[in-house]
This record gives structure tokens, C-alpha cells and sequence, in this order.
């Protein structure tokens, strides 16, 4: 069961086309730090349930392809679990010296486990389902831990003999599976040695704790690793990849029950027997997997030119966009080149205040930062390009400029959230602006940022009736109106990012 790239459980989220990746999973075109929720360069025993005992483990890669490299302190890790493991498995070996061991029963089950994971369902390409696990968890039950340090490595190789994989690769699995099935044979040791109780019933939870523990240790050290290559928490690796696995294994530790049942009453033969249902969901898959593969190419194959058309038509809005406000642009000369700047200002704003990048909202303050003035198409040209101060009915009519605006652009669907922007960037932070007198946090965000990024172009930008101004001196320009016009906490993010440059200057 190995995880090398895209698996569905890993991307059911992301909703983006994929290209080829080097070991010939799926992977998305950012860099490895962009795709830190998509991205796992490890094996992963852990991925997913599906049908009947439904662990899923995703994509092998190709043969004959180049793997990437993985991050030198989850190197480090993948080492230390190694080590770990062989530490933890020669006390394991010694406990059995001069025992009596079931070397039938330890055939059986590493057979039984090397055939799952050798004979996994490749689904569609992009990740792979086995029932190894159940094997590795049942063997180190009923035959304990020595055996299971014998089993669970034999397991591993059997998944990477003959694959193009890397070594480190194989390490993992090995030491992952080992540590894993330990876990397992410890924990149902302790169990049963602990407690008062005694009967089938008690027994068979035992089994499932150890079932938990195992999925506890493999989880655990594939998170670890996920972790120490995307730069992602490795609590969030765990609650976005694996916790939700957790109900699962202990199905898991139900069926290594009967299994273990079946060895122990009826010899190590009859598991075999027992364990034909379940090896009888490979075939089922097979059959369901060749049935509808041609169907998931041609959807595929659609999502595919779907999300082309869909790219193809941003596009078209950004260029007609850009064309518009050069437009507007080019009947106020005064400020040409102003919704550019501000635009591209606002959103550096917003990123520093976590607006996620390409997000509706990001979208909104950009879309909504380079039209912000489109209501002044309704202004008359004598008003507009009046040289002199305005008189008290003019001004009035430019004030109208926000909600001609807002009532243009809510009519049209992908630029409606942003009208909310182009109806409130005259308003202060402390209810003194206009159209509707807002104050604080009821002036929305993305109009609040807007509204600092524009008085710092309008500050350092020449116009005919004034200088421009420096960088530094429009800082404190800013500073001295947080709190009156502008909102404290967006004229911080500002002066982050603005100071710098003005001391270098």
C-alpha cells in the first residue's frame, strides 16, 4: 500500500487538472510549497478506504522514470524510522529464541499479504487499493511481535520488487510497516495481560485497539514526512489526510479478529479460506475498474477542456476588464494609470491580511479596485474636468459617482460582490464619508483596503495641480489619519510595506 503522488483522497479538494509528475503520478503544476495539501512524496499504508475492507493506497509510479527528491530532513526521518525499527525488532526476534514458532502460520500470512499488496488495483491511474494491512495487523495478533517483524518487511518488498522505485521508498515502507505491526502485537499483548477481563468479546476489542494502533504508528510517521517536505503542519497533514481514516481500521481490526480466530481454531491453512472473501474484493474491483475506466478517461478528458474553456474565459474578463478601465483611464487623464496601481496595491494589502490568493474574495478586491470609479462615466465632462473647485451642486453630483457605480456593476454576475467595493471606497473609518456614512467594520474589507492603497498612489502620483510627494512623507500622511479615515489595522499592513522601501530610498 504506497502513496507516490495525487491520490484522490489526497486531492478530493482540489478540483484542479493535473500533468504528468516525474514518477508518473498525477501532480498540479505549482511548486512543491504550493502544493503542500496535494503533494505526497511518501509511501502512505494509511490512504483511504474504499469498497469492503476499502484502504486505499494511491498511485505507484511508472517504470523506468525519475522519482523527485524529497526534502533532506524528511531524509533525516525516513533514517531515524529505519533505525528505529531495527532497534525495535531485535528485541522482538530475541523474546522468540528457543520458542516454538508457527512457521506454517507466518507462510500463510506473509503470503497472503505479499499477494494483496503485489495484486493491487490500479484505479484509473491514479492511486491503488490493497488489503494488505488487514494481514500485517491479524499476523502480529496471533503470532506476536516476532513474527510480525518477519511478515511486515516481506510485505513491503513485495510491494516494491520489480517497480521503478527509489530505495529510500522501500526504507519507508519497511520501517513504517514494522513500527506499525509492532504497535499492533504490543498493544494487544498489554490489552489482554492488564485487564480482569476475559471472554470472545473483550478479545475481539483488544484486536481492534491494535488495529488503531496500528493505523495510530503509520499515520503518525507518514504525516511526519508529508510534513517535513510541503511545510505543513504535521497536526494538519494528520486531520486533513488521515484522521478521517480512523473508523475504518477499526472495521480493519473486526475482520484481523476472525482471521485470527480462524487460525487459531481450525490451523493456519483455514486462513486462507477465510481470507477468499476478501481477496475476492481485488477481483470485484478489477472487473468494476475495466468497466468504467473507459468512462473516467472520457470524463476526464472533458473536465479537461472544461477547465480550458474555463481559463480561456477569464481571460476574456481580464482583458475586457483591462480594456475598460484604460478606457475610464484615458477620459480622466488627470489619473491615468491610477486603478492599475491602486489595484495592484490593494491586493498586496489583502495578502498581508491573509486574502487568500485567487480566492472570490481576493478576486473581489481586485476586480472591484480597478473599477472603483467606473460610476464616473455619469459624470459630466464639465464637472469632471473642471480646473477650478467644484461648487456645492457639482460636487454633489461627483459624490453620486459610488452608487452609479455599484447600481453597473451588481447587474453583472462574476462582478457583483465586487459592486460592494465600488459603492463604499469614499467611506471613513470613522463614519465621515459618503454615500452611506458608514464607520468601522461595517465598511467592508476589501473597501477599507482600497481606500488606503488609494490615498497612497493619489499622495505620491504628480498630478497638474500638485506634486508628487514622497513615499516616506504619504507614510505619515496615512499613519496620521488612522483611525479617522483609514482603518488602523490596514494602514499597519501599509507602512510594512511601504517603510522599508522609504528608508532604503
Amino acid at each position: 500500500m504506497a502513496c507516490y503522488g495525487l491520490c484522490p483522497m489526497h486531492r478530493r479538494d482540489s478540483g484542479k487538472s493535473v500533468a504528468p509528475f516525474p514518477n508518473g503520478s498525477p501532480a498540479p503544476p505549482e511548486s512543491r510549497e504550493a502544493r503542500g495539501r496535494h503533494y505526497c512524496v511518501m509511501d502512505a499504508p494509511e490512504c483511504a478506504v474504499r469498497p469492503a475492507l476499502r484502504l486505499l493506497a494511491p498511485a505507484a509510479p511508472r517504470a523506468g522514470v525519475a522519482t523527485a527528491d524529497i526534502a533532506p530532513r524528511a531524509r533525516a526521518l525516513i533514517g531515524a524510522a529505519a533505525v528505529v525499527a531495527l532497534v525495535c525488532s531485535l528485541p522482538a526476534l530475541l523474546m522468540d529464541v528457543g520458542s516454538q514458532r508457527d512457521w506454517a502460520a507466518i507462510a500463510v500470512f506473509a503470503a497472503l499479504g505479499m499477494l494483496a499488496e503485489r495484486f493491487d488495483v490500479d484505479l484509473y491511474g491514479d492511486s491503488r487499493v490493497s488489503v494488505s494491512a488487514l494481514f500485517m495487523i491479524a499476523a502480529a495478533v496471533a503470532l506476536g511481535p516476532g513474527a510480525a517483524v518477519v511478515i511486515c518487511p516481506a510485505i513491503a518488498v513485495a510491494g516494491h520488487a520489480g517497480r521503478a522505485r527509489p530505495p529510500y521508498k522501500l526504507i519507508f515502507n519497511a520501517a513504517v510497516f514494522t513500527l506499525a505491526g509492532l504497535a499492533s502485537a504490543y498493544v494487544y499483548a498489554a490489552a489482554l495481560a492488564l485487564s480482569p477481563y476475559d471472554g470472545r468479546s473483550y478479545e475481539a476489542a483488544a484486536v481492534v485497539a491494535a488495529a488503531l494502533a496500528n493505523f495510530a504508528v503509520a499515520s503518525a510517521l507518514v504525516a511526519a514526512v508529508v510534513a517535513l517536505t510541503t511545510d505543513v503542519a504535521p497536526t494538519s497533514v494528520w486531520r486533513e489526510k488521515h484522521a478521517w481514516l480512523l473508523p475504518h481500521f477499526a472495521v480493519l481490526g473486526v475482520l484481523a479478529f476472525i482471521l485470527v480466530l480462524a487460525q487459531r481454531e481450525f490451523g493456519a491453512y483455514a486462513v486462507a479460506g477465510f481470507a477468499v472473501p476478501v481477496l475476492m474484493t481485488r477481483f470485484t474491483m478489477k472487473q468494476y475498474v475495466g468497466r468504467t475506466e473507459h468512462t473516467v478517461r472520457e470524463l476526464r478528458e472533458k473536465h479537461r477542456e472544461v477547465k480550458e474553456l474555463s481559463s480561456e474565459l477569464e481571460e476574456a474578463y481580464n482583458e475586457t476588464l483591462a480594456a475598460f478601465v484604460s478606457a475610464l483611464d484615458t477620459r480622466d487623464v488627470e489619473t491615468q494609470g491610477h486603478s492599475q496601481r491602486v489595484a495592484e496595491l490593494s491586493l498586496q494589502i489583502g495578502e498581508a491580511l491573509g486574502v487568500a490568493r485567487e480566492s472570490r474574495e481576493w478576486l473581489d478586491l481586485k476586480h472591484g479596485a480597478m473599477l472603483h470609479d467606473v460610476g464616473k462615466i455619469g459624470v459630466p465632462d464639465a464637472i469632471l474636468r473642471k480646473p477650478e473647485a467644484l461648487t456645492a451642486e457639482e460636487w454633489q453630483a461627483m459624490k453620486e459617482h459610488p452608487a452609479a457605480g455599484y447600481r453597473m456593476l451588481r447587474g453583472v454576475r462574476f462582478l457583483a460582490s465586487a459592486a460592494e467595493l465600488v459603492l463604499c471606497h469614499h467611506e471613513h473609518y470613522d463614519g465621515a464619508g459618503y454615500p452611506r456614512g458608514l464607520r468601522g467594520e461595517e465598511i467592508p474589507l476589501a473597501a477599507r483596503i482600497f481606500a488606503v492603497a488609494d490615498a497612497f498612489d493619489a499622495i505620491t502620483s504628480e498630478r497638474p495641480y500638485k506634486a508628487a510627494r514622497s513615499v516616506q512623507e504619504a507614510c505619515e500622511e496615512i499613519r496620521r489619519n488612522a483611525g479617522t479615515q483609514f482603518d488602523p489595522r490596514v494602514v499597519e499592513e501599509l507602512l510594512r510595506l511601504k517603510e522599508p522601501v522609504a528608508a532604503a530610498a
